[in-house]
């Protein structure tokens, strides 16, 4: 019945897996859990190859590095049961009831989000206090508010979906590095008249990152955020709108480089063990307006 699928990049997912397969087990559920390494150091790959002799798991290691989009798909093709739930790597199941508040859902022919949460404690480390802070006050949020837009608050970490919808609506390979491609998909579902409904079951994030490697990502993301809005594949988020009011009254450029000045202040603080979630986000607005900038400069020589 349940195909429960795993991308892995340089993570132990054996506490997740075998989690999973305790309560697969009580249940009395046909299941399988496929785990797709894509290409992980090697010091991973030593920790997880257990799990290839492991009954109902398929561990497998790709022989080159798919990227986010192409193994999930890969992992969506090759599972058989009518529906799939999908995982990260870096998550831990919180309640003994994760599997069982799925299948009370089920049969339902569209997706299913159980949400994200974010350890209540903060970390022992501050070069990761920025990534905490703003998973709990951007991701960690009840359904009842998820479901206010909920395309907006899809996250590939944790949904099920039926697998004949998959096969009709894979992910967009054409998305490169890490940012948004959730985003582009949920919003494919909504045209495509699949219905997106959140309830609260989720999983514990637990891959917390330095501000450093965050802020990396994040500039990442935003590079492909500014392309899809280029090319018009995807409806405003708060960072478009927050754009779009500043452009209506020309204040975009202006903006960028306020933010620009203070720059090393604002650097400090995001890199500080108390970050301003606030700060973060003009941060991230200020690099939305560059890239948009990019993109359009890009443009005109190409047409050269």
């Amino acid at each position: 019945m349940l195909s429960i699928v795993i991308p892995i990049y340089n993570q132990d997912v054996r506490p997740l897996v075998y989690a999973l397969l305790k309560q697969c087990n009580k249940l009395d559920l046909a299941f399988q859990i496929l785990c797709f390494d894509d290409c992980s150091e090697q010091k991973y790959k030593d920790l997880n190859k257990e799990l290839a002799f492991v009954i109902h798991v398929n561990y497998t290691e790709m022989t080159e590095n798919l990227g986010r989009s192409r193994i999930r798909n890969w992992l969506g093709k090759a599972a058989f049961h009518p529906y799939i739930l999908f995982l990260d790597g870096d998550s831990a199941i919180k309640g003994r009831d994760f599997i069982k508040n799925y299948l009370r859902e089920l049969p339902y022919d569209g997706v299913i989000c159980g949400g994200r949460d974010y350890q209540p404690s903060k970390p022992r480390s501050k070069k990761k206090m920025l990534h905490w802070k703003y998973g709990r006050s951007r991701e960690s949020l009840p359904a009842s508010k998820r479901n206010k837009e909920p395309w907006l608050n899809f996250h590939s970490n944790n949904f099920i979906i039926p697998e004949s919808a998959f096969r009709n609506h894979l992910f967009d390979e054409n998305i490169k590095g890490y940012g948004y491609e959730d985003l582009l998909y949920a919003h494919r579902l909504s045209e495509a008249g699949i219905s997106i409904r959140h309830i609260d079951n989720p999983t514990r994030h637990d891959g917390l990152e330095t501000t450093t490697d965050f802020l990396n990502k994040t500039k990442t993301s935003i590079q492909n955020l500014a392309l899809l809005y280029k090319e018009d594949k995807i409806p405003a988020t708060r960072l478009i709108r927050a754009y779009e009011k500043l452009k209506r009254w020309n204040l975009q450029d202006r903006f960028a480089g306020l933010i620009e000045k203070y720059e090393d202040k604002v650097t400090r603080n995001l890199m500080s063990e108390n970050p301003s979630v606030a700060l973060f986000n003009l941060w991230k607005l200020r690099m939305f307006i560059v890239e948009i900038k990019n993109t359009n400069a890009n443009s005109k020589k190409s047409k050269k």
